[in-house]
């Protein structure tokens, strides 16, 4: 019996676990995805102002060459916004998926510890019924010999 309750204490003490590893990792994720966000923002914001800086020294020398410049600094900044937000969202799918599979082991020994509680359980119904079942043939020939050692008196003293 103490053992089913170590088994239901270890699993309720592995699904604690599980769910603060999981906290963990959503706090770690969040946290990243912040840091993430922060940078890609400092990168925008210096790639913005080596944009305006580029603009300002080329307005003062060539007219013609500013516009060829601008677009392509513009280019560049949107290929580095698409690229750092394909970045952000390949590491989300990744950490999503990371939680997912820590969110599917754990249901996996969850359900295995209730498997082996509910057979060792039923093992113990089992045994508990032999004994049972033991016992009261014992006390049917308990009290049989009885009946016989009570005769046997019966006669004897008769």
């Amino acid at each position: 019996m103490s053992e089913i309750s170590s088994n239901v204490r270890a699993t309720t003490a592995d699904e604690v676990r599980m769910k603060n590893y999981r906290t963990q990792l959503e706090n770690r994720h969040d946290l990243e995805m912040h840091e993430l966000e922060a940078k890609n923002a400092e990168e925008v914001q210096h790639l913005q102002q080596v944009h305006s800086q580029q603009l300002e020294q080329l307005k003062g020398a060539y007219d013609v060459q500013i516009s060829q410049e601008a677009e392509a600094l513009d280019e560049n900044l949107q290929k580095s916004r698409l690229s750092n937000d394909e970045r952000i969202a390949a590491e989300k799918r990744a950490e999503d998926d990371q939680l997912l599979k820590v969110k599917t082991a754990h249901q996996q020994r969850v359900e295995e510890y209730r498997k082996t509680s509910e057979q060792q359980l039923e093992t113990l119904k089992k045994q508990t019924q032999m004994q049972a079942e033991e016992l009261h043939k014992k006390a049917k020939k308990l009290a049989k010999e009885e009946r016989e050692v009570t005769l046997n008196e019966q006669r004897i003293s008769g």
